[in-house]
């Protein structure tokens, strides 16, 4: 009964159509003017020139970034070479981080997949990134003036490498596909 009720109402349709002309989508009730669906509307292709560069730059950056913190680690102990390559890796760092977060961002782009992890690490290796370099200033300070370093200074090298191992995770979930 349902299949014949639907078979009449399409005739009726389609001879109202015949009719009248033709069938508008106004006759239904839908608006005629087009639709722009893309991720990037809103977005000029200038600034999505802008975006890409910028953001390439920061991944280029921040491999850069991770080999310094690399060599950081592997230097450790009381020596220049581990104290000039901490500082040039915080320095990497925040150049890294100003590019990702001046990027312009199209309005309506909902993120997924890895690049929300990687944003979600960024939330361990940032304030990491803070408290390391002043930690290791603190030690280094501490340990030329033959003082003992509180508790939390110890931690020197347990934050860092809590924030590397969090940077390096961030790093390689963009650069390989998992």
């Amino acid at each position: 009964m349902k299949n014949i009720i639907f078979v009449y109402l399409c005739f009726l349709i389609s001879f109202n159509v015949n009719a009248s002309g033709s069938l508008q989508l106004s006759d239904l009730g839908i608006d005629a003017t087009p639709l722009d669906q893309s991720p990037t509307a809103g977005i000029s292709q200038v600034e999505l020139k802008e975006r890409h560069s910028m953001l390439k730059t920061h991944e280029l950056l921040g491999l850069t970034t991770l080999g310094v913190m690399t060599a950081a680690l592997f230097s450790g102990g009381n020596n220049n070479a581990h104290m000039y390559l901490g500082i040039s890796s915080g320095l990497l760092y925040y150049t890294t981080a100003y590019y990702s977060l001046s990027a312009p961002k199209p309005a309506g782009v909902k993120e997924r997949g890895n690049i929300v992890w990687h944003k979600r690490l960024a939330w361990i290796h940032f304030p990491a990134m803070v408290l390391a370099p002043v930690l290791g200033y603190l030690y280094k300070k501490n340990q030329d003036d033959g003082k003992e370093s509180s508790s939390l200074v110890k931690q020197h090298q347990t934050i860092a490498g809590i924030g590397y191992g969090a940077f390096a995770l961030s790093a390689a979930l963009m650069t390989i596909e998992f």
